[in-house]
């Protein structure tokens, strides 16, 4: 169980690691930033001027992970899913502005909507940003050993703040990738492991758009297409149909060196820049959940913003499951 535990730690250690180093390039075009870096950035670098993340230090996270780290202290204060208990958290943080580090315009009205006693759908309130399923990450581990339970949690924490076809199904996406890689269910160096992989995935895909949007990865693999021409297809912009297929190209497309697959996704900038910490962040997850967090340099590891509190969560939330199983036999 030892291996298990190193890829909860993965995950979370891991996505962290993608939203620190992925912010410096943030929305800046790939030619400002490799002038502004001299190359790709490899290490904690200062946000570039362009960058919304500009005044944060190199080493910290942004909202991205501050709002999956609360649904693992959920799960392991409540020894379940709740979304009630998770929603006080998010409410509780919201009020906190001094801890804000630019986070999703929708996720904040949606959280004071709700708040106050309003749904989001009267309110007209629809968003279908990549940082509503990047909390699925979470799920994806809670649930690893059933992909649709897993599928389903992803969609109950996702949907509480962020309401669009989109990110019902790219949630369940991103939690059932994550119990895959987690449960070693496919041998992704073999070409066709992966297009098993994401076969498998495009299974829990309920809307035809979506499968649409999808099924680009499979082709742009099979023609072994490079990173920019996959970002001139796909998209890499903060829809969540543009980051996620991205980043699931960018993790499959280069899976047989997995760091390497890792560093091109925080430098994923396209002609118009990017939302390369969440790109970052999701490849991070699905690395470290394959890998386990020994794929990362331990250098990088121990200068990251919480790290000693990342990984001593990561064991908390395994314990959390483990129980959970134990109690469910």
């Amino acid at each position: 169980m030892e291996e298990l535990l190193d890829k909860f730690k993965g995950v979370i250690l891991g996505s962290a690691l993608g939203d620190a180093l992925g912010k410096a390039l943030e929305d800046v075009p790939e030619e400002e930033a490799k002038a502004f870096y001299g190359g790709e950035v490899r290490s904690f670098a200062e946000p570039h001027p362009s960058s919304p993340a500009v005044g944060l230090e190199p080493e910290w996270t942004t909202d991205e992970t501050t709002i999956s780290i609360l649904l693992a202290e959920s799960i392991v204060q409540r020894k379940s899913i709740d979304p009630y208990h998770y929603f006080s958290l998010l409410a509780r943080w919201a009020q906190k502005e001094e801890l804000h580090r630019y986070p999703d315009p929708a996720l904040l009205t949606a959280i004071n909507l709700l708040s106050s006693g309003i749904e989001l759908e009267p309110a007209g309130l629809y968003s279908s940003s990549v940082e509503g399923v990047l909390r699925c990450v979470i799920t994806g581990l809670f649930h690893h050993y059933n992909p649709y339970l897993a599928s389903e949690a992803g969609r109950l924490v996702s949907l509480i703040t962020h309401r669009s076809k989109e990110v019902y199904d790219a949630s369940a996406l991103v939690s059932v990738a994550i119990a895959h890689l987690t449960s070693d269910s496919f041998q992704l160096e073999l070409l066709q492991e992966r297009q098993a992989f994401l076969e498998s995935l495009a299974g829990f895909i309920k809307y035809e758009k979506n499968r649409t949007y999808f099924e680009r990865i499979s082709e742009l693999l099979q023609e072994g297409l490079e990173l920019e021409e996959a970002i001139k297809i796909i998209g890499n912009s903060t829809f969540v149909f543009e980051a996620l297929p991205l980043s699931l190209f960018i993790f499959l497309r280069y899976i047989e060196d997995p760091l390497e697959a890792f560093f091109k996704a925080v430098n994923a900038c396209g002609p118009a820049g990017g939302d390369t910490d969440a790109i970052g962040y999701l490849v991070g997850a699905f690395v470290g959940a394959y890998r386990g967090y020994w794929v990362f340099p331990q250098e990088l590891l121990e200068k990251l913003e919480n790290y000693e509190y990342y990984n001593s969560l990561a064991e908390r939330l395994y314990n959390t499951t483990m129980e959970f199983l134990e109690r469910r036999s």
